[in-house]
């Protein structure tokens, strides 16, 4: 191969990735747009929810039709969106933080605004520690948090859980045995 060869297959190849870079600012620009128009809708979603708000709260008459229609309208929106910029992530060789939102490079471990790490899976949600097990134990969430067991306990006979199982609060299992150990 000559060297007029060499130098067309080289300009061949810089004209082919710069045609895929343009294609790529061509897609980028798109997507900025439909974020933008979204946006926008996001914005006037947002007012008219105001407007509904402000005259339910003034005028005293029930439009939650409209409410529940705007705040899933929102909703919507807000999908459309995120899915948008998730694109625009992908086309600029970036990645987006699921805990803070913040954006980095595709090649970082970890989020550089909060540290979270990044991953393929999206880090599951911790359960509160109200809702792990009931008062009694029983592994039911019905009455597991506090306030939810002392009602459970204000309200059902000494020693009876409020979560319908057949079990009784460790409390209560206490006092009987204390009880047994006085009388006897």
């Amino acid at each position: 191969m000559g060297f007029l060869e060499e130098l067309l297959v080289s300009a061949k190849n810089v004209v082919d990735k710069a045609g895929k870079q343009t294609d790529k600012v061509v897609e980028v620009s798109k997507l900025k747009y439909q974020s933008i128009q979204l946006q926008n809708e996001l914005s006037h979603l947002y007012e008219q929810l105001g407007v509904a708000v402000y005259a339910k709260m003034t005028e005293e008459y029930d439009n939650g039709d409209l409410l529940a229609s705007l705040a899933d309208e929102i909703t919507e929106v807000r999908a459309a969106l995120k899915v948008v910029e998730e694109k625009i992530s992908e086309q600029r060789n970036e990645q987006i933080c699921s805990v803070c939102g913040a954006k980095s490079s595709r090649d970082a471990k970890f989020c550089p605004n909060c540290g979270a790490k990044f991953g393929k899976e999206e880090p599951e949600e911790p359960v509160p520690a109200e809702e792990e097990a009931c008062c009694c134990g029983c592994g039911e969430t019905e009455c597991a948090s506090e306030a939810e067991a002392e009602s459970c306990a204000e309200e059902k006979p000494e020693g009876e859980c409020g979560c319908g199982c057949e079990e009784t609060a460790p409390e209560a299992d206490e006092n009987a045995q204390k009880d047994e150990k006085t009388e006897g």
